[in-house]
């Protein structure tokens, strides 16, 4: 080692680089365009008793309840107050499995046969 590394101050300053790599490899996973910072946060609960939500851009947080298995195009958001069905396929990205975790969703308050979802634009883990 000390043929390779002559000085004590370029090991230090090599392991603080190394150390400070690692540390911000750590941060939130991000998934399609990530989660909009302009967009109002709402609870699941709010997607449901407020009408005027209805075709507008929102953020949620909760968990993953459940997920699509085969290519994780679709999740179940789950906060204390409801759930949600998140749909990631319209805009074509998916979501490894994750169950439990916590993540923020942007996306679009839509309604489908009579259902509530959110039409996610991106999704960040907590």
């Amino acid at each position: 080692m000390q043929r390779f590394i002559k000085s004590p101050k370029l090991f230090v300053s090599l392991a603080l680089m190394f150390s400070a790599l690692l540390l911000s490899a750590c941060g939130n996973e991000q998934y399609g365009a990530g989660v909009d910072p302009d967009a109002p946060r709402v609870s699941v609960q709010d997607i449901f008793l407020q009408p005027q939500l209805m075709d507008q851009k929102v953020t949620v947080q909760g968990k993953v309840y459940t997920q699509c298995e085969s290519d994780g195009c679709w999740f179940v958001l789950q906060d204390d107050t409801a759930q949600i069905y998140v749909d990631l396929s319209t805009h074509n990205f998916e979501l490894p499995s994750m169950p439990g975790r916590q993540v923020q969703a942007t996306g679009t308050v839509t309604n489908y046969q009579n259902n509530m979802l959110l039409i996610a634009e991106g999704v960040e883990t907590i």
